[in-house]
């Protein structure tokens, strides 16, 4: 008898385990699937304003924080196709590619700036002789005309590289696996409300 009492335990426990997993598992991957459709929607609005824009400059928005989807898409592989994640790996790796190219445009631009201060100092470092007034308005020139010069070093490799991919990348949305996705997402979303 108590090894019939132990059998059904260890089965009720394990049902119970198998229950608490398959529920976890499914919570989490509806969370990353809200998490993945938020980073596609961003990178879609960020290309289409610069493309709207007609080019590239420092205030292009980040497009891509992390690589969510490299993070979580395994919680997908029995739900997509080869074909889906193919799609999927293609834009996540443009995204990646003209996150890369928009950080050395801001790298360069800010080395620029840098470099646009140090000579600044070094000449008014070499200004220093001559009495106060003289000094002065040397020193004032200088400021007002490196101030009034607003060029710096545009970088030609990184912005090509951001419009060929832009130019290559296809939108997800309107796919059949961003259907799935959102499809995925939204049971979260209807859960929610049936809980509210």
């Amino acid at each position: 008898m108590a090894d019939y009492l132990n059998a059904v335990v260890t089965l009720v426990v394990g049902a119970i385990a198998l229950l608490v997993y398959r529920l976890t598992r499914r919570a989490e991957r509806r969370n990353a699937a809200i998490i993945v459709l938020m980073d596609i929607r961003r990178a879609e609005d960020v290309i289409q304003a610069t493309l709207q824009k007609g080019f590239i400059d420092m205030s292009m928005r980040v497009i891509m924080t992390e690589n969510n989807w490299a993070k979580y898409k395994h919680l997908f592989a029995d739900k997509f196709s080869h074909d889906d994640f193919k799609a999927f790996n293609l834009f996540f790796d443009s995204c990646y590619e003209i996150e890369d190219a928009r950080r050395r445009v801001r790298d360069v631009f800010n080395a620029n700036l840098i470099a646009k201060a140090t000579a600044v100092q070094e000449m008014l470092l070499r200004n220093l002789e001559g009495d106060d007034g003289v000094r002065k308005a040397k020193r004032e020139s200088i400021i007002e005309s490196v101030n009034s010069e607003e060029y710096a070093f545009d970088p030609r490799e990184p912005k090509k590289r951001i419009f060929q991919e832009i130019l290559i990348i296809n939108k997800l949305s309107g796919t059949t696996a961003f259907e799935k996705l959102k499809r995925i997402a939204e049971e979260r979303l209807s859960q929610a409300r049936l809980n509210s």
